[in-house]
């Protein structure tokens, strides 16, 4: 009869490792499904963000000629005697205007004539990187200017 608590006691610390066991590997496991659902949450607001300025930016080369008086005045960039222009818009981590030294994001805008029309490319990527693979969002379109008169 001495020996019989010595197992009772042994299996229910058996027991209470397993389950402590289980219960840290579904902890670990909740976790990495948090930390990745917030990654995800992330690259989405990123996204809707970039989507949101190369939609605002097409919609004012769509509205007119006056497309470079229309962009921030911190917008580097440059226009062509053939009529391309190049533009680059810099923004901080929220999404805020800021100086090109501060930017965490820009948005690029091109701008090449193409017979009678204008062909603009607006591209929001990453200011750190710049390959290819850093794009967020990138953007198409054309426009056919007014004949002068």
């Amino acid at each position: 009869m001495k020996g019989t608590p010595a197992k009772r006691s042994s299996l229910f610390l058996l027991e209470l490792i397993i389950a402590i066991l289980f219960f840290s590997l579904t902890s670990a496991v909740c976790v990495q499904i948090f930390v990745r659902a917030h990654l995800i949450s992330r690259q989405t607001q990123e996204l809707n963000m970039a989507l949101e300025k190369v939609s605002g930016f097409s919609e004012v080369f769509l509205a007119g000629d006056s497309f470079s008086e229309l962009l921030p005045e911190n917008a580097d960039g440059f226009k062509n005697a053939d009529g391309s222009a190049e533009y680059v818009v810099s923004y901080d981590e929220n999404w805020q205007i800021c100086t090109s030294s501060d930017a965490a994001y820009q948005v690029q805008i091109q701008i090449e004539p193409q017979g009678a029309l204008l062909h603009g490319t607006f591209t929001a990527r990453a200011a750190s990187d710049t390959d290819d693979t850093a794009i967020i969002y990138s953007m198409e379109t054309d426009y056919c200017p007014e004949p002068e008169q």
